[in-house]
Parts: C-alpha cells; sequence; structure tokens
C-alpha cells in the first residue's frame, strides 16, 4: 500500500510547472514543453487543495531524467515568484501589524514563522529552525529520505531562502550542502544563494547572520530585546487558519503544540493567547482538549520539556539563555520549574545526557 502520509499544495505544483516552462523557454527548448508536460499528473484526480508527496516526487523525477537535468530543483525555483505562494502571503499578514507600527522584523520571527509553516506549500522536506548564539540556522532533511529526491531538497532550500530574502532583504553567510558528493556544478548555488555551498556530511543548512540590531552576547538579552520590539503585536492567526484549513485532522492538542512551539519566548504562551491564535473562546477550547483527554496545562508544560530537552542536549545552549527562550522571565524561574520536573538542575541534566543526540 502506498503511503500517503505526506503531501504538496496543488498550487505549489502549478507553480513548478509554469516555472518550468519558463525554464525551458529560457534554454531555447520551447519545443519540448508538450513533451514534458505529458509526464504531469492530473490534478483533477486528488480531491482538496492537496497532492501526495510520492505522486510530485515522480513526476519530478520522471522530467529530470528526460530532460538529463542534474540540478533541475535549482533551475525550477529561480524561476518561481514566491510572493504568489500561500506561506509568503500568510506570513505578509502576520507581519503587517508590525510593520504598520514601523517595528523592524527580527529576523527569529520570520525564520520560525517560515519553518514552523512550511508544510503548508509542501511537506517534502522538514524544516528545522535552530537558535544559535551568533546565528540562527534552517535545517532541510527529506520527510521520506529514500524517494525526496535531490531536486526536491534543492528546490526547498531555494524556495526558503527567496521567501526570506523577499521579506528581510537578507542572503546566508553559510550553506551547506549535504545530498551532494561533488563539487561539480557548485557554482550554480553561488549564483542563486548569493554564497558559496560547502560539501557537508552532516546537514543541508542555511546560515544567517543576526542583523547588527539583533546581535546580543545572550539568548536571554537577544530575545528580550525581541520581545520589546514587538509589543505584543506579534499575531500568527492567520498561518494558522491556513494550517487548520490544509491539515483539519490535527487534534486540538497538536495545534496547541504547534503554536505553542512557534511562540515560545516571543509572545505569551497563556490559554487566552492560544485561543485567540485558534480563533475560538478559551472555554471551547478547554472543552475540545478534554474531550482529547488532556488540558492545556499539561500541553504547554509537556511543549516546555520538549523544547527544554532540544536546546540544552540538541543544541547545547547555556540555561540561562533556555530559560529565556521558553518563555521565562528569570532563570531562576526556569531552575525552580526544571527541578521539579527532573529532580536535577538543568546542567545536571545536560551531564547526565552528554554524548547523546
Amino acid at each position: 500500500m502506498i503511503n500517503y502520509q505526506f503531501s504538496v499544495h496543488k498550487s505549489m505544483v502549478l507553480s513548478n510547472r509554469k516555472a518550468l516552462s519558463l525554464y525551458l523557454f529560457k534554454i531555447h527548448r520551447a519545443k519540448d514543453i508538450h513533451e514534458i508536460m505529458t509526464l504531469s499528473h492530473d490534478l483533477d484526480n486528488y480531491k482538496g487543495d492537496r497532492v501526495p508527496l510520492e505522486v510530485v516526487t515522480k513526476e519530478i523525477n520522471s522530467v529530470a531524467e528526460a530532460l538529463q537535468e542534474d540540478y533541475l530543483g535549482l533551475k525550477v525555483i529561480n524561476f518561481i515568484d514566491v510572493t504568489y505562494l500561500p506561506l509568503y502571503k500568510g506570513i505578509k499578514l502576520c507581519i503587517n501589524p508590525l510593520v504598520n507600527a514601523k517595528v523592524q522584523i527580527p529576523l527569529i520571527v520570520i525564520c520560525r514563522l517560515v519553518a514552523r509553516y512550511f508544510g503548508i506549500i509542501t511537506e517534502s522536506i522538514q524544516v528545522s529552525f535552530i537558535e544559535e548564539k551568533y546565528s540562527l540556522r534552517l535545517v532541510f532533511n527529506p520527510s521520506m529520505p529514500k524517494q525526496v529526491s535531490r531536486h526536491q531538497i534543492d528546490g526547498v532550500m531555494l524556495a526558503v531562502h527567496k521567501i526570506l530574502y523577499a521579506l528581510s532583504g537578507l542572503t546566508p553567510i553559510k550553506l551547506t550542502i549535504a545530498h551532494r558528493h561533488s563539487s561539480h556544478g557548485i557554482d550554480l548555488y553561488k549564483k542563486l544563494f548569493g554564497i558559496s555551498a560547502e560539501l557537508s556530511d552532516e546537514t543541508n543548512s542555511l546560515y544567517y547572520a543576526l542583523d547588527p540590531i539583533d546581535s546580543h552576547k545572550s539568548s536571554s538579552v537577544y530575545l528580550d530585546s525581541v520581545r520589546k520590539r514587538l509589543r505584543n503585536c506579534f499575531f500568527i492567526g492567520p498561518l494558522q487558519n491556513m494550517m487548520n484549513k490544509e491539515f483539519p485532522n490535527l487534534s486540538y492538542s497538536e495545534r496547541c503544540e504547534h503554536i505553542l512551539m512557534t511562540i515560545m519566548g516571543l509572545n505569551e504562551t497563556n490559554r487566552e493567547q492560544v485561543a485567540l491564535v485558534l480563533n475560538m473562546s478559551v472555554s471551547s477550547l478547554q472543552r475540545r482538549l478534554r474531550e482529547e483527554g488532556t488540558s492545556f496545562h499539561r500541553i504547554l508544560l509537556e511543549t516546555k520539556k520538549i523544547m527544554a530537552h532540544k536546546y540544552l542536549i540538541e543544541q547545547r545552549l547555556p540555561a540561562t539563555d533556555v530559560a529565556f527562550l521558553l518563555g521565562y522571565h528569570s532563570h531562576s524561574q526556569f531552575f525552580q520549574a526544571f527541578k521539579l520536573w527532573y529532580l536535577m538542575t538543568p546542567m545536571a541534566y545536560q551531564k547526565q545526557h552528554q554524548g547523546q543526540p
């Protein structure tokens, strides 16, 4: 049985096809467009706005093979105007109140929104966001490593770069490529990303430097400055509405966790804020969660534990920085809460898990 766990928005498939036609015109192969388009699947065969990932992957691989093109993903996405993509439009709706208030948008906000909601347009690649001391990093991992092609990895990385550039005007300071093992064609990455690509044995990643106004000695000082600049105007309702529409089977527990992971450290993480994002009353949210056998308090606690482990063990961040990334107003509050969770300090927890991923 084919696993249709992951999917791609039809608008992304159509954008890719249009961009492919533009690319073929550009390289004087317009005569091949009709033949190439015969490899396309009829989107009307799939109900709703989404197409199974396997179907899209098969189409991309067939086109790349027919054209004998090893960097098709990069060359096609280069012809896409990302400002027409649903994800870009959703992010613009979220940050417009800040723009109208003439608040400089912190890069961490844009990166979090792109990473957390990228699945709206495609689930081919899981985009992870890592907050480091002097930079922000986006990591790209195939949802189905044995099936997703290098063309899709390239395409998603370039699409994310183009979205971030359209929203912030920033280019990456470092680009690492793990899905290719030859420097052949490496100049194309430099042309499209504005920086040379480095072959890596570990991850496909885009690194961005914090701009001068965001550069601080610690994450705690940085997050404090971000919160002051946002002035409680950071609202992700438009994107979450898109997410709910695209993935209606998500439980309310999953929706709450997703929202909390997005706004943690940037906005208040109380039930009132989450209910506002979900466009429902607090009582309705509580009732929905009770029906699922849980509560907002339990979800918030588990989300903080998950993120604390990620920051302390996976990213090896100092406990004082983790406190602010989790939304605590002082590291002493975090230390007290952590000792209640695990009967040990964050530093002891790090030591106990030393060497673990």
